[in-house]
């Protein structure tokens, strides 16, 4: 059969126009980036009530950035120290116990982007002095996840694809303080993650609690709770253990709670290099299932 002149006319337009429809997908793919979101949360440690940010790590080039839900929702910032400086409101506000003088999150951003190649979205998410409890029924749960839905709101405006989201959890203190048990502890930590897993979050990093060193025994049964959680849930995953094995000088402030900035540059960089290692990990499982 043959090919009339019209015919070749469209089939020659028609390949054009699918032609022209896959450079515009390309386009519109490359003209999006990607990047991993993570919610830093938990209490005073991730506010980085001891921190200096003069003695943070300078970020590396398009490794992070921070989401300001507070200061500025509609814009990503570029990550620096101190993160989160001003990203008080309601149930996170902790301006009236502490001064968010430095925090771990630069070089937690930058050693996972080293593991990954993938840049980080950090979202501040922590407050002082904060009992899990305190996180379940005082509204805190719902604030994170608010932050966390203004992001997605911003990255979308921003053309940024969300790769991943996770949450880092660094908390415990007053936990001890409260006397919460090891079993009570872990059964609000699931509540918890299982919350914010419901609003996008895949998992949990998990950083162990440290010893008070005023009272080296009071902060026992919650590090080992917090073993134990990570051993039992998979989308709980631990780690860094370091925090236990920081009890030298220079470590903490005098009240023996807050962790210097020295202590929090290998807080950050141990727990970074392991979530990213993970994550890494996980990208090469679902190639090789591809």
């Amino acid at each position: 059969m043959k090919t009339t002149p019209q015919n070749k006319k469209i089939i020659i337009i028609g390949s054009a126009v699918c032609c022209l429809l896959i450079l515009l997908l390309s386009w519109y793919q490359r003209s999006w980036r990607t990047m991993d979101v993570i919610l830093f949360m938990g209490q005073s440690n991730v506010s980085g009530a001891g921190g200096d940010a003069s003695q943070a790590p300078e970020l590396i080039e398009g490794a992070g950035y921070e989401f300001r839900a507070v200061t500025d929702p509609d814009h990503l910032h570029v990550l620096e120290e101190p993160f989160g400086e001003n990203e008080n409101r309601g149930a996170l506000d902790d301006t009236e116990i502490l001064e968010r003088k430095g925090t771990m999150a630069t070089a937690f951003v930058n050693a996972y982007y080293e593991e990954t190649g993938t840049p980080v979205v950090a979202i501040s998410a922590s407050v002082g002095s904060s009992s899990l409890n305190g996180w379940l029924n005082s509204g805190r749960k719902e604030e994170a996840a608010a932050r966390l839905e203004e992001a997605k709101e911003c990255l979308r405006k921003e053309k940024i694809h969300i790769r991943h989201t996770y949450m880092l959890w660094f908390q415990g203190e007053a936990d001890a303080n409260l006397k919460t048990t090891g079993e009570e502890y872990k059964g609000m930590l699931r509540q918890l993650v299982s919350y914010m897993e419901e609003q996008g979050v895949e998992a949990c990093f998990l950083i162990q609690l440290g010893p008070d060193l005023t009272d080296p025994a009071k902060h026992q049964e919650i590090m080992q709770a917090q073993l134990e959680i990570c051993d039992e849930e998979d989308d709980i995953i631990l780690v860094s253990e370091l925090p236990a094995s920081l009890t030298g000088e220079g470590m903490k402030d005098e009240g023996g709670i807050h962790f210097t900035q020295k202590a929090l540059n290998l807080i950050g960089e141990d727990a970074g290099k392991n979530a990213g290692a993970y994550v890494a990990l996980l990208s090469q499982e679902a190639e090789g299932t591809e």
